[in-house]
């Protein structure tokens, strides 16, 4: 039968086929009741409806399947970071203290990640109705109540954004690793890398990303001045935070041995034992992960607005990082008379850690200049370490510390107006934007007083740390194990160009004094001089003492420079062996400074 009633099915199905129905769908809604209260016009009406609200149901899952995709995807870059902060300071550290750099890198990333789980995530971003506070969070320990379920209130964020948060927290507290590197316990450290995400780091995070946060700019209710302070990829969250730690850390530690010994070795021929590959590819690696850090940040790509804020991003975290680089190359040029590749390196670093407040709501052009002021920054803080002899290996708190707050104070000055409006979706009349475009001091002095709270509470709580390890005798290596380099005092390993800057160690008469003896024999070897005569590593006598100290003098020549020791230890005084004729020729400028770059590898 063609027709059903007045709803002719033939007629109605070449209709649905321009909207995407078939017969069985024109059958359908002849057969319907709705045929005879509506009509045929307004029964394929309903229809055309449900299909369209279907429709945007599936459409909405897809969108919430790519928002979730990029923040995992973005995650995952920002978690290679951890590579290339440990490549950066393995390049910069002594050889002899590499492995003991990996090391630490990679179980304060594995601490991290349980103590966030634990009380870390729930510090920073849970929150109950009626009970969450400006301060810390206070709900969803160990991801009690986070299912991602539709059934939510919104309150609590599904997985994915555990994982991303987790990698940001990190990367802050990686930064402190190669400031305390050469000198500091591995226990120290570990007792550090699990109160930092568990307690310092997240409480900073709830201030400045909660929506319920005192300083948060998502915050709708109660933000300080009216509109909070913007930092939207971590310039003080992470940053700022990390530097300050490092600054703490390296001044209640201390420095290494021989670093201020008023004889003049300056931090750049103390970083002469560096592996360029290493920091080289360490940068790069960075910087590829910043990718992640910056644009994913907006946490979702599946809209029009939110795609052209992630693009931006990208551009203004580029440039910046360019700026700041070519800016330092011209600086240590300037300066020094070379075109120095680690300076160069840390320029990148410096402009990438600058721009990261202000990436998504500056300019193209102010990302330059935010960079190029950036390597300013950081030169400028490295000569104020120098002449506060404070030691930071890696230069972690003029780049993460000094940079982070430059970011910070930058987008106070050159945040736009518009682009505001884009990121955290306010009307335009908040008028929030940078002094220089016109703008009142609002956000500024938001900004200040972000830099004041974050410097205040991540020192204070770093200094009641540091100062407990130090008077407990935690915190610091003693001389000896010092000497002989983290590597083999403390992770039992050596490699043949490490083991040559000991000067003066005890080195037991055990596996630990075997590998180091091997290890200065494969050095001898290696360059062209006899091997060592490892004949006396196993002494059969009951007194092993006596054979340690004839061990030492033959490693020392056999002219009595070992000591005979009664902890059955050996004490070896090991020189870089370098083949030189009888006799040497006058001292030059090159030879003096190779003097001091050998004074630098045997300390």
């Amino acid at each position: 039968m063609a027709a059903v009633g007045f709803c002719d099915h033939l007629v109605l199905a070449r209709v649905l086929a321009l909207l995407g129905g078939d017969d069985a769908a024109a059958r359908s809604i002849c057969a319907s009741p709705d045929v005879s209260a509506l009509g045929a016009d307004g029964a394929v009406t309903r229809w055309t409806v449900g299909q369209m609200r279907a429709t945007r149901g599936s459409l909405e899952q897809v969108q919430n399947g790519l928002n979730v995709s990029f923040v995992l995807a973005s995650a995952y870059q920002v978690f290679v970071m951890q590579l290339g902060f440990a490549l950066f300071a393995a390049g910069v550290v002594r050889p002899k203290n590499i492995v003991a750099i990996f090391l630490k890198n990679l179980f304060d990333t594995c601490i991290a990640g349980l103590a966030f789980y634990l009380v870390g995530y729930a510090f920073a971003f849970g929150a109950k109705d009626g009970s969450s506070n400006g301060f810390i969070g206070n709900w969803d320990f160990a991801l009690s109540f986070t299912d991602g379920s539709a059934g939510q209130t919104g309150l609590l964020p599904p997985w994915h954004l555990f994982i991303w948060n987790w990698s940001f927290c990190s990367a802050a507290t990686t930064i402190l690793s190669g400031s305390i590197a050469e000198r500091a316990t591995f226990s120290s450290y570990t007792i550090y890398a699990a109160i930092m995400p568990a307690w310092v780091y997240p409480v900073v995070a709830h201030w400045l990303w909660s929506p319920y946060g005192w300083l948060s700019a998502r915050n709708t209710a109660d933000r300080i001045l009216g509109i909070g302070a913007i930092d939207y990829a971590g310039s003080g969250v992470v940053h700022l935070v990390g530097g300050t730690a490092a600054l703490v850390g390296s001044i209640v530690v201390g420095p290494r041995a021989g670093r201020f010994s008023g004889e003049g070795v300056s931090a750049r021929l103390y970083r002469s034992t560096a592996a360029p590959q290493l920091y080289l590819m360490g940068t790069l690696l960075l910087w590829f992960g910043w990718y992640g850090f910056n644009p994913g940040s907006r946490l979702e790509i599946a809209d029009d607005i939110s795609s052209t804020v992630v693009g931006r991003t990208a551009v203004t975290t580029t440039l910046s990082a360019c700026s700041g680089a070519l800016t330092s190359l011209l600086i240590s040029y300037s300066r020094h008379k070379v075109w120095d590749l680690l300076s160069t390196c840390m320029g990148v670093l410096a402009g990438l850690v600058s721009v990261t407040s202000g990436c998504s709501v500056i300019e193209p052009w102010a990302a330059i200049i935010c960079g190029f002021v950036a390597a300013f920054v950081c030169e400028g803080g490295d000569q104020l370490l120098e002449r506060l002899k404070i030691d930071d290996p890696v230069s972690a708190f003029p780049l993460h510390g000094l940079c982070g707050a430059w970011g910070l104070l930058f987008t106070g000055l050159l945040a736009k107006e518009g682009y505001i409006q884009q990121v955290y979706r306010v009307d335009p009349g908040h008028h929030r934007m940078g002094l220089f475009y016109g703008g009142h001091a609002k956000l500024l002095l938001c900004q200040v007083i972000a830099i004041s709270v974050i410097v205040c509470w991540t020192a204070s709580n770093m200094t009641a740390l540091f100062w407990g390890l130090r008077l407990a005798g935690w915190l610091r290596v003693d001389a000896e194990k010092e000497a002989a380099g983290m590597d083999l005092a403390a992770c039992g390993q050596f490699n043949a160009q490490g083991a040559v800057h000991v000067h003066s160690s005890k080195v037991p008469t055990t596996k630990g004094g075997d590998m180091l003896l091997s290890a200065m024999s494969m050095d001898r070897r290696l360059n062209g001089g006899p091997g060592l005569d490892l004949s006396l590593r196993n002494p059969p006598s009951a007194n092993p003492s006596a054979h340690a100290g004839a061990a030492a003098r033959n490693v020392n020549g056999g002219g009595g420079g070992g000591a005979d020791c009664s902890d059955g230890t050996a004490v070896f005084t090991v020189a870089v062996t370098m083949a030189a004729p009888e006799t040497p020729p006058p001292p030059t400028a090159a030879s003096r400074e190779e003097s001091a770059k050998a004074r630098v590898n045997i300390v």
